[in-house]
């Protein structure tokens, strides 16, 4: 401590060790950021106590900066402190160490050692809390500073390093159970970043000021600690559409009267007065909108303040950035707001949003530059059910009847899924239809709370079919553009369309032949060479197969085309080969070398396979016609995928479980007797759960797949899930108490004692292993007898049902 000189190097070796060997620095966490002072002498008084070892380096820098001290070795030294205790505090396993349910092997001290922690790190907010309180007071009073250690590259320096732990503390600590006392601290970290960027703002508005602010210590402040604001709000959605919620921290700064003033700064048209300016700002208000929707409209002096910004930004006519930036406004709001229905956290009166934004939108469909367009087309997509009502519903007119509605602005986004100037327009055009004809129609009607208002008028059945024709017939030139990415958003849209008409078919008979008719261009999108494409022709054939394969609609094609059958097992087997793609990549059997990008599209197309293969399967009537062979192969790769589920993505193996889980009964006794599926079947389940035990998030899953399968077995299965026990291990024994924990009908122990009895069976086991079985099922013969209804139902009227009677 004393040799001072060396401090800093020290401080800049301490933050390289813990970015190079977080394992052993987290370790020793307790020597840097644990107060070492005596309890009755922990306190605000330096002279008293010893302190934290890092956490003194940046209050002895306070001190100098609150006496203007600015070439003091002390607050030198406070930027090399604070990126030390970042570079720690990220090598902490964190959420691990001080969780309610974590068990950690760093217990170097006696004590509770969550508490230690979440002491340190409220010790250490507290000191970056008096750092941010200083640095506001020197930009608030000291906007240009000197030369030295106190020049404005020296201290931009010391801001950028306090920006990165404060956005830490406010995005990667876990704030649930006993951990909320971090809360508190936290957003009041976010708070008084956000001041200090309010602060900036004002500042570079103020005429005296001559200085350019991205040049001056003002306006990087301004930019630097808007950062920590953006962190902590976050994305508000993930790239999927699903919402996330805002931070604890930033949730409560928000809620806070302290919010109210950057609120107003974000929604001033001021604030984009200059390009540079203007993006910043749009930038911020951007993740306001999209990650707390409810900011804006919690007040309408907010919702009116942000419509007048929007269309400030998107009616200048001389800058096409600059209407972007309306639009990316726009569309982020809209974002958000869908989002956050899936957390029920929005109000908003629903004839808002159309009144106030959807004229900016329609206005920039017309704009010359593409990427206007591009961007009025994504916001489309992201309106909800209500917002379409009132749009597509004409006045005096009480019902969606396709003569009745008023298609403009609909068919102005199908247009452009065929503009030939530009594919960014055509693929945004082709996402934002599916969206659109996924939320008007898959979305349940929805009915007003309030009694005082109507009930929301239905889409009629009328109007998704004839809205579906039309999407249908624009996506089969889509599908067929040159561009990958128009490709991939034409097939989703598609994927949409068969995924919402299916929710309707299903409870009336609907026929839409331009469903059928795309299906064979999706089909071939198959053998795609751009991974997106295969991905979501993948996932819209198991929407669209149902209108292809399913009973209700197959019988008026079988006689036009007697080759569907083929067409069929051709495309199970093109998704198994999918599967088995991943599943050799991961166990190191591919005879390809797969880069990064290729690996990850490789496991998401099995995990679409798997649940696309599950529908085919479902469809009884087609699963009759073509080979054993082939449903043989199709259920083996899903059995590998849960033998596998060690080495494969999680996924994988889940929707492999839910689509074996899902199939009919009708399959499992259509493949007894006739292919090994249900003996390979239930050695990988049995060994799953010999494996698992209670860990596995699908071993109920898995529970109730052996169950059925076993209702469908009979003794020839039996032996070939025995004969298999060397390529797919698992515990005889252990099965057998599973068996009988579970209490299974007496009827599975006489098929499993059948095939013991196989002259192939008794090879390979021990005479033990039959003995077991053979007691078992003596014992469940000499107990009460189980009339007919403890079978299960599905089985009790069937052939096995004969089956039994000749083995008993």
């Amino acid at each position: 401590e004393r040799s001072s000189p060396f401090q800093s190097y020290f401080l800049e070796l301490l933050t390289s060790l813990s970015l190079m060997y977080p394992s052993a620095l987290a370790r020793h966490w307790h020597l840097f950021l644990e107060d070492t002072s005596p309890r009755h002498l922990r306190g605000d008084n330096l002279a008293v106590r010893k302190g934290s070892f890092l956490v003194s380096f940046v209050e002895r820098g306070i001190c100098d900066s609150n006496n203007g001290k600015y070439d003091d070795e002390c607050w030198i030294n406070m930027p090399h402190a604070l990126g030390a205790i970042s570079a720690l505090i990220s090598s902490m396993p964190l959420t691990l160490w001080i969780s309610s349910e974590g068990r950690t092997s760093y217990r170097l001290s006696a004590g509770n050692f969550p508490s230690r922690v979440r002491q340190a790190l409220m010790n250490t907010m507290s000191a970056i809390l008096k750092v941010m309180s200083s640095l506001r007071t020197i930009v608030e009073t000291e906007p240009i500073l000197s030369r030295g250690f106190g020049s404005n590259a020296y201290f931009e320096h010391t801001m950028i390093q306090c920006s990165i732990l404060a956005g830490q503390f406010c995005t990667i600590l876990p704030f649930a159970g006993d951990n909320d006392v971090l809360i508190e601290p936290a957003s009041k970290i976010v708070s008084l970043a956000a001041d200090i960027y309010t602060l900036g703002l004002k500042m570079i508005g103020i005429d005296t000021v001559s200085f350019a602010a991205s040049s001056q210590l003002i306006g990087k402040a301004s930019s630097i600690f808007g950062h920590v604001i953006l962190e902590s709000l976050g994305s508000g959605v993930t790239d999927t559409g699903k919402a996330v919620a805002v931070s604890p921290p930033a949730r409560q700064w928000l809620c806070d009267v302290s919010s109210y003033d950057f609120i107003g700064v974000a929604l001033s048209k001021k604030t984009y007065r200059s390009p540079n300016q203007s993006k910043a700002g749009v930038d911020i208000l951007a993740h306001v909108a999209r990650s707390a929707p409810w900011v804006i409209t919690r007040e309408p002096f907010n919702l009116a303040t942000f419509r007048d910004t929007c269309s400030h930004l998107c009616g200048n006519v001389n800058d096409a950035k600059t209407r972007i930036l309306g639009l990316k406004l726009v569309e982020s709001f809209l974002l958000g707001r869908k989002a956050s229905q899936s957390l029920c956290i929005f109000q908003i009166d629903f004839p808002v949003v159309p009144e106030y934004f959807c004229p900016l939108l329609q206005s920039a469909l017309k704009d010359e530059i593409p990427a206007v367009r591009i961007s009025a087309i994504s916001s489309f997509g992201a309106l909800l059910q209500t917002d379409w009502r009132s749009m597509l519903l004409t006045p005096h007119e009480s019902t969606f009847e396709p003569d009745m509605v008023d298609w403009t602005c609909i068919n102005s986004i199908l247009q452009a899924t065929s503009d030939g100037s530009n594919s960014g327009i055509r693929s945004a055009a082709c996402k934002a239809i599916g969206n659109i004809y996924s939320e008007c129609i898959d979305t349940p009607d929805i009915e007003n709370s309030s009694s005082t208002q109507k009930k929301t008028i239905p889409f009629c059945d009328a109007f998704a079919i004839h809205f579906a024709n039309n999407v249908c017939n624009k996506m089969e030139m889509a599908i067929a553009d040159a561009n990958a990415s128009v490709r991939s958003m034409a097939i989703f849209a598609m994927g949409n369309v068969a995924s919402a008409m299916r929710g309707r078919s299903e409870n009336s008979e609907i026929y839409i032949p331009t469903i059928k008719k795309i299906f064979d261009p999706v089909n071939a999108c198959l053998d795609d060479r751009d991974e997106k494409v295969v991905g979501n022709a993948i996932r819209t054939i198991g929407h669209i197969a149902y209108f292809v394969y399913s009973p209700m609609y197959l019988s008026s094609v079988l006689g036009e085309n007697a080759g569907i059958p083929n067409v069929f097992s051709l495309l199970l087997s093109k998704l198994s080969s999918k599967v088995e793609l991943a599943l050799c990549d991961a166990i190191g059997e591919s005879s390809r070398d797969f880069s990064w990008k290729q690996r990850n599209s490789a496991k998401k197309h099995a995990w679409g396979a798997c649940m696309s293969i599950g529908t085919l399967l479902s469809f009884s009537n087609m699963t009759k016609l073509i080979q054993y062979s082939v449903i043989e192969t199709t259920l083996n790769q899903l059995f590998r995928c849960i033998q596998l589920h060690n080495i494969v993505h999680e996924k994988i193996s889940a929707s492999s479980a839910a689509s074996l889980l899902k199939l009919p009964c009708s399959l499992w006794l259509h493949c007894s007797s006739n292919c090994g599926a249900i003996g390979r079947g239930l050695a990988t389940c049995f060994g799953f759960i010999n494996q698992r035990a209670d860990k596995s998030s699908i071993l109920s899953e898995i529970k109730s797949l052996t169950k059925v399968m076993l209702s469908a077995a009979n003794s020839e299965d039996f032996c070939i899930m025995f004969l298999n026990q060397d390529d797919i291990p698992f515990d005889i024994e252990q099965m057998y108490q599973w068996l009988v924990s579970n209490d299974m009908d007496v009827y599975i122990f006489d098929k499993i004692s059948l095939a013991l009895e196989h002259k192939r069976v008794r090879s390979v086991l021990d005479v033990s292993v039959a003995q077991m079985f053979l007691t078992r099922t003596r014992h469940e013969h000499k107990s009460p007898c189980k009339s007919a209804e403890s079978l299960p139902r599905k089985y009790s009227n069937g052939d096995e049902s004969d089956d039994d009677g000749d083995e008993l």
